[in-house]
């Protein structure tokens, strides 16, 4: 059975890949950095006959990401998919002075920003660094990075915003730079545009639900993916999205 492991996956898009992942035949880890809440968000799923392993997990700490590597080595041998979901909006944050940091230049703090570039861009390349030896094991291994049109230079249409928009600008070129390094191991890695979907980021009057974007990014993008494809970044219809 194919194994896959979704972080930040509590809620929203990633508590969706979980379900959909598990009713494809996957095995899914579900992770989050609070235990309870990836607990909580498992209980669900199990309870329709999924096969769910909640795990808590700071995308940020190795020491955690050592541990998750040595338990998902000792339970499952080997990871066929990751999902690289975990990730922050400073628009999203209660403290709005702490937001301004992030995405007013009149407010700037480089220590904020860089702190959502640890997390957006870094990290999922930390979570591929610890499971490259479980992907290696994998008949078809592959990494999706859950990014955002926002990354798009070409397309950006307003200012502000640095933490977000660069993170995920960052996590373009981190990917690409990654997928050549990870071609010989036959791994592919791509970064996806969900669309504008009805989450806690999103809002309620998104374009598409958790279900249909998860559903969107399964059928035209995940279920196509070849080697060849490696390092691109993909809208959820299929189509590559500009840089």
């Amino acid at each position: 059975m194919k194994v896959a492991l979704v972080t930040g996956a509590y809620k929203g898009l990633g508590v969706e890949w979980c379900k959909q992942l598990a009713k494809n035949g996957y095995q899914v880890i579900l992770t989050a950095k609070d235990l309870n809440k990836a607990e909580g968000a498992a209980a669900s799923l199990i309870k329709e006959g999924l096969e769910i392993f909640p795990r808590s997990l700071d995308v940020t700490n190795e020491l955690e990401l050592k541990g998750l590597s040595n338990w998902i080595d000792t339970t499952f041998g080997k990871i066929d998919l990751i999902i690289n979901n975990a990730g922050i909006n400073p628009k999203d944050y209660a403290d709005k002075t702490k937001m301004a940091k992030a995405f007013h230049l009149n407010d700037l703090d480089a220590q904020e920003v860089l702190n959502v570039i640890h997390i957006n861009s870094i990290a999922p390349l930390l979570v591929v660094k610890h499971l490259r030896q479980q992907l290696k094991k994998s008949e078809k291994p592959m990494v999706i990075n859950i990014s955002s049109w926002l990354g798009s230079v070409s397309k950006l249409t307003f200012g502000g915003h640095y933490g977000y928009v660069g993170s995920k600008n960052i996590l373009n070129i981190f990917n690409k730079s990654m997928a050549y390094e990870l071609k010989d191991d036959k791994i592919i890695c791509v970064n996806v545009n969900p669309g504008w979907v009805q989450t806690d980021m999103g809002g309620q009057k998104a374009q598409f639900t958790t279900e249909q974007s998860v559903t969107n990014m399964i059928r035209h993008v995940m279920s196509n993916l070849s080697l060849e494809q490696s390092g691109k970044f993909f809208n959820y219809d299929g189509t590559e999205h500009p840089w």
